[in-house]
């Protein structure tokens, strides 16, 4: 009779794999338990702000390098026009040459202006797209710093008597350096009843508010 063969194969045992994964699952609800604990199951919403289009006048604040100026865009861009007449097709790379290099510095300012165009072709003809935007630096020295701001008799908040809430708006440009007095300036237009809106600037950066076309800072309230 001819004998089976013993056969040495074990049929692997999963209870090490099951006590891993028990140890595992037993460790992050560990953790979970006691970062709740930690934070004492307080849970914080945070609202960002969003922008809205308004028809409010912008009151426009520059922040630079942890002062403020105010300055009116309007009437900076008409300065910067003076002269120029309308363009037109056939003038337009003129206009926007002749706008670009114009400068000139009011107390607080330095003042420029930013013009370019782009030609595209149609079914219809040929198109122009002109864009123009006013340019504007803190001159050195000048401009409120974060304690002015702060005080009730400080010229800013002299302003809040002297505007409309209802068809005005603070409208604030921002360098890195002044994310403090800008936060300031915000909390006491926001507390004397205003809407406001910002933008952010990199360093170095002039403030830039779009005249014509979409180049520059459009203000939207918050």
């Amino acid at each position: 009779m001819r004998r089976r063969p013993n056969s040495s194969f074990e049929q692997p045992s999963l209870v090490p794999m099951a006590d891993m994964l028990t140890n595992t699952v037993g460790i992050m609800l560990f953790i979970l338990i006691f970062a709740s604990l930690s934070a004492g199951g307080a849970v914080i919403y945070k609202k960002l702000p969003r922008e809205r289009p308004t028809r409010a006048q912008a009151v426009w604040m520059l922040c630079s390098r942890g002062r403020m100026v105010t300055f009116d865009a309007d009437k900076l861009d008409t300065r910067l026009r003076a002269g120029l007449s309308e363009p037109t097709f056939n003038t337009v790379e003129r206009w926007a040459h002749d706008y670009s290099s114009r400068k000139f510095e009011t107390e607080d300012l330095s003042v420029s202006g930013h013009a370019t165009t782009s030609f595209s072709g149609g079914f219809f003809g040929q198109s122009v797209r002109l864009c123009a935007s006013v340019e504007v630096r803190r001159k050195e020295g000048r401009g409120d710093d974060t304690a002015a701001i702060k005080s009730e008799h400080s010229a800013f908040s002299k302003m809040f008597a002297e505007r409309n809430k209802d068809k005005e708006f603070f409208f604030f440009l921002v360098d890195p350096e002044s994310i403090t007095i800008y936060r300031a300036a915000r909390d006491a237009a926001v507390k004397a009843g205003f809407n406001v809106g910002w933008s952010t600037l990199d360093a170095g950066e002039p403030g830039r508010i779009n005249v014509m076309g979409n180049c520059g800072s459009a203000a939207n309230r918050q």
